[in-house]
């Protein structure tokens, strides 16, 4: 009886385990995928969906350090009241699509175009990523509403260090 029952108990843990490691095969793990909804895995982030749209430069200001490798340093500071008089172009209009592209317009003042960079962008975390065919462009990223801000280390002396602070703010155009 006491050997019965022993081999009762096993039957009944056995069975217990074997439906828990039941093995899938691949047409169970397809089956499965197919049950996940696309937005699970073509997930776009909040920031990346604020982000999309089209953006005007606001403001700028650069803390250039070491200007040519002097001791020198200065401050650029820029705004919408002195853009075009200090940068002598208006501010830039770049859009921003949602298949990871952009597209920036820089205009001189009497609104022809001089400059259309296109490329790539993906937003890390708080990190944003642009490039095109000149350069890579990295930021730390804010938006708030209609307002985005810009923080990057930057090489604006062209001395061969990314050691210029860069701030800039955009407005989202509606």
């Amino acid at each position: 009886m006491k050997n019965a029952i022993i081999f009762i108990m096993s039957v009944f843990i056995y069975s217990c385990a074997s439906g828990q490691k039941e093995k899938m095969t691949y047409s169970d793990t397809v089956a499965v995928i197919e049950q996940v909804p696309e937005e699970e895995y073509d997930y776009i982030s909040q920031l990346e969906e604020e982000f999309i749209g089209e953006w005007a430069n606001v403001s700028m200001r650069v803390h250039v350090r070491s200007f040519n490798n002097s001791d020198t340093s200065f401050m650029v500071d820029i705004n919408e009241d002195n853009w075009e008089l200090k940068m002598n172009i208006k501010p830039i209009i770049t859009t921003i699509f949602n298949d990871g592209t952009y597209i920036s317009e820089f205009r001189n003042s009497f609104d022809s175009l001089i400059y259309k960079p296109k490329g790539t962008w993906l937003i890390d975390g708080d990190s944003l990523i642009m490039q095109d065919n000149q350069a890579i462009y990295k930021y730390q990223i804010f938006i708030d509403g209609t307002r985005a801000e810009f923080k990057s280390l930057v090489d604006w002396d062209k001395d061969g260090k990314e050691d210029d602070e860069y701030f800039g703010v955009q407005r989202k155009q509606e």
